[in-house]
């Protein structure tokens, strides 16, 4: 019998084995054209000088997302088909009308791990700028995942003080389900223009989730509790939020 060619020999020793463990990736398979739903239940506590303030945040909608194949990963395009948010303050609940913000456009470019670079938000009217950033949504709306396979138990640490759990396994009607826990911390300053005067803001956020993630069809649902808090120079003020999300993959796809 001859021999394999050495290049034959090559490809096939490069090749994934059909048993060999795969690391989870957003491409065009997993997202393409899908819709999720988002609810979001948030705690204020703030304090400027003498004055304290607690309020209640929320926020329900279903974002649709469409995705394109592209050198660096995907470019996205974003959009809610609806949305509903409130406000509970010492004055009682504010909801804003949401109509100029449904329908406006996301875009950037998402890498195979859930990394997302903003390059175009749409208009937010400022009455609902006071209750979320909507203008910086995308940045962590997708879980992060592992560059490597991780085994049942392990767990991966990158930069930035990111670590991610595989969990065991689940069994559904559409195959295992692959569930993993991250925990991601962040740290820095800013400086924010008040009048005349630049504050330095000193932000600082935890956010611990978990995600459900089934090969070929993508992330299925995930939910995570994030604490943020907000130190204003010269100890003129502190603003925490602490918020639980929760996202569900909808069946029908985005249009």
């Amino acid at each position: 019998m001859q021999a394999p060619r050495p290049l034959l020999l090559l490809v096939l020793l490069l090749a994934p084995s059909a048993g060999r463990a795969q690391a989870p990736v957003y491409d065009v398979r997993t997202l393409a054209c899908s819709r999720f739903a988002e609810s979001v239940r948030g705690e204020v506590e703030s304090r400027f000088g003498a004055e304290r303030r607690s309020e209640t945040l929320g926020r329900d909608g279903v974002l649709a997302v469409r995705a394109a194949a592209d050198s660096a990963g995907l470019v996205i395009e974003a959009w809610f088909d609806s949305l509903a948010v409130f406000r509970d303050g010492p004055e009682g609940r504010e909801a804003p009308e949401t109509d100029g913000l449904i329908g406006g456009r996301y875009g950037g470019r998402l890498d195979p791990q859930g990394d997302y670079l903003a390059l175009t938000a749409p208009f937010t009217p400022s009455a609902m700028r006071d209750l979320f950033d909507f203008a910086r949504l995308p940045l962590h709306f997708f879980p992060p995942l592992p560059p490597t396979p991780i085994e049942p138990g392990a767990d991966w640490s990158g930069e930035g003080g990111l670590t991610i759990w595989r969990l065991a396994d689940s069994t559904a009607a559409g195959g295992t389900v692959q569930r993993y826990r991250w925990v991601r911390r962040e740290a820095w300053d800013e400086g924010v223009a008040v009048g005349d005067s630049t504050l330095v803001v000193h932000r600082s956020e935890r956010e611990d989730g978990r995600l459900s993630w089934r090969g070929g069809d993508g992330p299925l649902e995930w939910e995570s509790s994030v604490t943020a808090t907000l130190e204003f120079s010269a100890g003129e003020g502190r603003s925490a939020l602490t918020q639980e999300i929760r996202v569900r993959r909808l069946a029908r796809e985005c249009r």
